[in-house]
């Protein structure tokens, strides 16, 4: 299992984007631009560690602010 090291790029992407895209669209969009695969589960655990939380919920896009369940 390889351990990579995500760039500031990649992260503010995640940041930026975790809202709007679902966890697959942006490893698809990243897969495409960062010039590796990069996998569903590594977004989702990239997120989590920036501290962003996706609602739950099939197909929702969005995250939980603070405070907010």
């Amino acid at each position: 299992k390889m351990n990579i090291k995500w760039s500031e790029d990649e992260k503010d992407f995640i940041r930026a984007n975790a809202a709007a895209m679902k966890d697959a669209e942006m490893a698809d969009y990243l897969t495409a631009h960062a010039g590796r695969l990069v996998t569903l589960d590594a977004i989702r655990k990239v997120r989590q560690k920036l501290g962003i939380t996706k609602k739950p919920g099939r197909g929702i896009c969005g995250v939980v602010n603070r405070g907010e369940k």
